[in-house]
């Protein structure tokens, strides 16, 4: 994905605290936000902020604390926004299904290109209540271990906002430098030679055939593993030490 493409994106995505009743929550919120290069935070009656605690925890991502949009109600805070996602680990009969967070990335990625979407987390002590659920598109949970599946506040809102991130960044397939093949050729000569030291295909259990099969498989093996320059000179060094060592 272009890297204008994912700011568009990322402008059109709002993290929407509900009901947030810890400062030091909504302060390590703001940076993990600007961690993954989200900006946009709307907190729905929240309690007092704009103290010591919340500014510590935003540390570097004050612009961030700064700049939330504070509400009353959920309606006003959802009023511009065109697609609402809620996360949320307890499960209803009145809510929704659930949703993977895979599945809902995919979703909240495509849709907020052209859209404004909005991402609602709850409270710290009891989540988003079914009557905020409903007025939500869609529900998605984050997978945690069922022995302690709580999450804080600003640890869910990371996982959520580094899932989205990573999900827009190229993939980046590592650089190999591959040896030159007149270099490999070499080296299965050196093997061979240094086979046929150690008395491979000089007898007559298999011979020159045994020694042959011998050559193929390690041809195999150092093609799927795509042998660099480095792996080729250290292969050589042990061939002479063989080498060495039988001629004595």
């Amino acid at each position: 994905m272009k890297n204008n493409d994912a700011s568009t994106i990322f402008n059109n995505i709002e993290i929407m605290l509900v009901g947030p009743q810890g400062p030091g929550n909504i302060g390590s919120v703001a940076r993990a936000m600007m961690n993954t290069g989200f900006s946009r935070l709307t907190l729905v009656d929240p309690v007092e902020f704009d103290c010591n605690e919340a500014w510590s925890m935003a540390c570097n991502a004050s612009e961030n604390l700064k700049g939330a949009r504070v509400v009353k109600t959920l309606e006003e805070g959802l009023k511009d926004v065109k697609y609402a996602a809620a996360s949320s680990r307890r499960k209803g009969k009145l809510r929704h299904p659930t949703l993977s967070l895979e599945e809902a990335t995919d979703k909240i990625l495509n849709l907020a290109k052209d859209n404004r979407v909005a991402i609602l987390f709850g409270r710290e002590d009891k989540g988003l209540v079914n009557e905020e659920i409903e007025k939500c598109e869609i529900v998605f949970e984050i997978p945690t271990s069922d022995e302690y599946p709580s999450l804080n506040l600003s640890h869910a809102v990371f996982v959520v906002c580094y899932h989205l991130f990573q999900s827009t960044l190229p993939p980046v397939m590592p650089t190999i430098e591959l040896a030159e093949r007149n270099e490999v050729d070499l080296m299965f000569t050196h093997l061979d030679r240094a086979l046929k030291h150690l008395g491979y295909g000089q007898d007559d259990k298999g011979g020159e055939y045994l020694l042959n099969i011998i050559m193929k498989n390690f041809k195999r093996l150092f093609g799927r593993t795509a042998i660099m320059p480095k792996e080729v000179q250290m292969l050589r060094g042990v061939l002479a030490k063989i080498e060495e060592k039988t001629l004595k």
